[in-house]
């Protein structure tokens, strides 16, 4: 499947940072999940160090480009490992990394060619961006077609 890489340090930071011991790790990015609202039924979550390893199936597109990213912005994961099937591999997901000093207008523009476009970003990345205040540099958004 595909890799994605996340800078380690600018993610969401957890109220304890990321364990070291896979299980515990695994656990807590699946908490993370369940605080955002976003079902993770069909998946398996796994950590390797600062990999984290996402398997299983019957999830739609969307949903599963939010799980990867939910858990790909964490502080402390680097890469996330996409082994995911969900029917659709032929549509790649579209990613966006945040730059230093831009903002939400900024990204909107570079993504779609329009500033105006900011709240079709923000529909796109909930929950886990909720407007400016949550956009720092090394964040992954999504930027669907």
């Amino acid at each position: 499947m595909t890799k994605y890489a996340f800078t380690q340090e600018a993610g969401h930071r957890l109220d304890v940072p990321l364990a070291s011991e896979p299980d515990e790790a695994a656990a807590q990015l699946k908490t993370r999940l369940e605080d955002l609202e976003l079902t993770h039924d069909h998946f398996r979550v796994q950590v390797e160090g600062s990999r984290v390893i996402v398997a299983g199936d019957g999830a739609v597109q969307e949903q599963k480009e939010r799980i990867l990213l939910a858990l790909g912005n964490v502080a402390g994961v680097a890469e996330v490992d996409d082994r995911v099937s969900v029917g659709q591999e032929d549509i790649p997901p579209r990613f966006i990394t945040v730059r230093e000093g831009e903002t939400l207008r900024d990204v909107a523009d570079r993504a779609y060619n329009s500033p105006d476009a900011v709240g079709r970003l923000l529909a796109a990345n909930r929950p886990t961006l909720k407007g400016e205040d949550g956009l720092h540099p090394g964040l992954v958004l999504r930027a669907p077609a």
